[in-house]
Formats: C-alpha cells, sequence, structure tokens
C-alpha cells in the first residue's frame, strides 16, 4: 500500500472530494441526502464533533451532491446516481418478480457460480438462494391449496380456497420481504447476472461515466483527498470506475482512497463472461496510487465479509505481505450497548445498512468522520493491520 499523500506536516485533510455509489437501491440522492444528514447529527453525540450538512444540489441527471463542513474540514460528497438504470429494470409485478429470481439463479447455477459461493461464505450462499426458496415456497403453497380444492370439489371452497392462497402469500411476502427483502435480493442479483452476462450495457456506460467524473476530480488542484465509496453491489462499480479514472490518468502522479463497505464483488468476479472486470480489479492490486480499504461485519448476511476479493475472484496478490484492498471489521459489538447490538444482528436489512449509520458508541470505525474528518482514510487507518484468515464462513475450511 503506497503513502497516503495527504498534504500538510500533520497529514491532516482540509478539503476533500467524495464521490458515492449506492447498492442496488432505487432510493436517489433524496432518500441518502436525508440519511446522511440525519445520521451525521445522530453521530455527532457521540463522536463530540459537529457535522453541518448543505442543502442538496442536482449536477446533470448524473449525480447529486452537497457539502458536509466539519471543524476546518470542507467536504464536497457527490452522489454518482444510476437509481434511473434501476428503476428501468425494476420488476414491479409477480410475473416480472418471478423473471427476475430465475435470472438470477439458474445462470449462477449454470455458470458454476452457487458452488464457489457457498464454499467461500455459507450466510451469502442462503441469502443468495433465498429468493428461489421464496417461490418454492409459493409454489408449494399453491399445489396445496389446489390439491384442496380438488379434494372438496365445490365453488364455496374453491372461493376459500383462493381467498386463503391470496392471503398466505401477501403475508408471506410482506413477512419475508420486512426481515431478509428476499424479493428485493431478487432484483440486485438478476441485475449483476446481468453484469456477469455481458447484457447491462446501460451500467458499463454509467461507470465509464462516473470514472471520467472521479478523474476528474482527482487532477484539480485543492482537494486534499478524492475518495470512492462503494456500498454493497456499488462495490463492484466503484472497483471498475476507480480502475478506469486510475488508467486514464496513467503516469500522472495522482492518488485515490477507495473504500468498499459490505461488498459483494466475487459474485461478479466468479461468472465467466466477466473478464474484463476481473482485469479491472487485478489492475488495482498492482497501482501505487491507490489506498483501498474494505469494511464489512460478520452479521451482515448481505455481503462476503471479511472476504479477500481477489482470493475469492481467483486472483492473485500481488504483494501478499500487503495486501489489496485491506480488510478491516467495523466492530460493531464494539459500537453498541449488548441490547442494541443483539437488536442488530436481527434486522438482516439494518445491518446491511449499518455502515453509512451512526452508532451508539464511539469506535474505530465512523462514517463521517471518515467521509468529513480531518485524516486521509489511509492516514485514518494505517495502523490497523489487514485482517488475515477469516474461515468462520466457509464451507469447507482451508
Amino acid at each position: 500500500m503506497t503513502k497516503d499523500k495527504s498534504p500538510g506536516v500533520d497529514g491532516t485533510v482540509r478539503r476533500r472530494s467524495v464521490f458515492y455509489i449506492s447498492g442496488y437501491d432505487p432510493r436517489g440522492p433524496a432518500h441518502y441526502h436525508k440519511l446522511y444528514g440525519d445520521e451525521a447529527a445522530r453521530q455527532a453525540k457521540v463522536n463530540g464533533h459537529s457535522f453541518s450538512v448543505g442543502p442538496r444540489r442536482a449536477d446533470g441527471a448524473i449525480e447529486a451532491h452537497w457539502s458536509v463542513a466539519c471543524g476546518h474540514v470542507s467536504t464536497d460528497y457527490r452522489f454518482l446516481r444510476y437509481d434511473d438504470i434501476m428503476r428501468q429494470r425494476w420488476s414491479r409485478n409477480a410475473l416480472t418478480l418471478i423473471r427476475d429470481i430465475l435470472r438470477a439463479f439458474f445462470p449462477l447455477l449454470t455458470r458454476g457460480v452457487l458452488p464457489k459461493v457457498l464454499g467461500l461464505s455459507w450466510p451469502f450462499f442462503i441469502t443468495l438462494i433465498s429468493p428461489f426458496l421464496v417461490l418454492l415456497l409459493a409454489i408449494l403453497i399453491a399445489i396445496l391449496a389446489g390439491t384442496i380444492v380438488w379434494i372438496l370439489s365445490t365453488a364455496l371452497a374453491g372461493i376459500v380456497a383462493a381467498v386463503a392462497v391470496f392471503i398466505g402469500l401477501a403475508a408471506l411476502r410482506s413477512r419475508l420481504e420486512q426481515r431478509i427483502g428476499a424479493f428485493w435480493l431478487a432484483r440486485v442479483f438478476a441485475f449483476i447476472v446481468a453484469q456477469g452476462g455481458g447484457t447491462a450495457p446501460d451500467i458499463e456506460a454509467r461507470t465509464d461515466v462516473f470514472a471520467t467524473r472521479v478523474a476528474a476530480a482527482m487532477t484539480e488542484a485543492g482537494a486534499d483527498e478524492v475518495l470512492l465509496i462503494g456500498h454493497s453491489a456499488g462495490a463492484q462499480i466503484a472497483v471498475a470506475a476507480a480502475a478506469r479514472a486510475l488508467k486514464a490518468l496513467e503516469g500522472q502522479s495522482v492518488h485515490l482512497s477507495l473504500m468498499t463497505l459490505g461488498h459483494t464483488i466475487p459474485l461478479l468476479a466468479l461468472q465467466p463472461g466477466a473478464a474484463k472486470f476481473r482485469a479491472e480489479l487485478e489492475s488495482l492490486g498492482a497501482d501505487k496510487r491507490l489506498t483501498w480499504i474494505d469494511f464489512s461485519a460478520a452479521i451482515d448476511g448481505a455481503c462476503f465479509a471479511l472476504t479477500d476479493p481477489f482470493a475469492a475472484s481467483g486472483l492473485t496478490q500481488p504483494d501478499p505481505s500487503q495486501p489489496v484492498p485491506k480488510l478491516l471489521s467495523t466492530r460493531f459489538p464494539k459500537l453498541f450497548a449488548p441490547a442494541s447490538y443483539a437488536r442488530l444482528r436481527r434486522d438482516f436489512r439494518r445491518a446491511h445498512f449499518q455502515y453509512l449509520m451512526a452508532a451508539e458508541l464511539a469506535g474505530g470505525y465512523d462514517y463521517f468522520l471518515i467521509t468529513a474528518g480531518d485524516k486521509s482514510l489511509g492516514l485514518r487507518f494505517g495502523q490497523f493491520p489487514s485482517v488475515a484468515n477469516f474461515n468462520r464462513f466457509q464451507f469447507r475450511r482451508s
């Protein structure tokens, strides 16, 4: 890992450009601007800092941004948009939802990805197949209802059974969506399968635009740190954008900080059709102009927790003594009181979004000091060793 190029004798940051890429979430910048402002106010009570979050402003159709002031530090927080692409792809009825479930499950099965995911992380494997299991359960309920109707074979019984099926499926969908977001996951995984199958030219073109904007910020005078953040399925988009931005500035003395949160990188990289993405991922491992830190939490079942994306993708670390990215745990148990942490563990969706939210106790991981504080990513976590040999979730431990 390269030494961070933050200015000043003490290495502090006074001006920062943040680029944030969300996961596969059609809620756009308005939602995330409110989330950032609300959670920053809560975190201020924990870390003793003051965060002044400015109004949201649009910069064309691709970007929205807002300012964040914390002490002498000024941050331009830029939300890179692809929510329009998500809304175009978003399944809106039962038939298109079933289509997404099948589009996600069977290609991952036939491409040999499912057994590899099981070997890497059995919690993520369960998350991955949960939409298909829900579909099977719904089919079984329908078969059972049909059998009951056939046995009773009366019009009244048919009406009663149909109503029971409708109520049962509605309750099943509501309950499962609340607990694990199974149908949301189906849409996410169908999108990643499209990326891996080369049928997502829309996100490829958008990633090029993201890379151009990141590269421009890296060459602008005045910013002490350019920080690119990718959350969940946005992590692989951030990886591709970082690789393309650095390639566009090949030979130039620039620096980029990259932070991925709750990544799902191997789900894309393990697909045979993702050769370009694997090459982009590999290029980041050898680029000394990059500081890349990945944060994840063991309780987050929607990511490959504490998993080296290089090894998981079948790639080799250029320098095993300085692995890229540096893998760090958020250590959520240290950031919450025991009762609160117990609730967080039971809340599947909250655990996956906690990276962007306030904690109860001060600790090493603080999203708001990372994005608006006076230390760069590399300096803030330079003394932390990368987590190695985490194999708790491997189906076959090495």
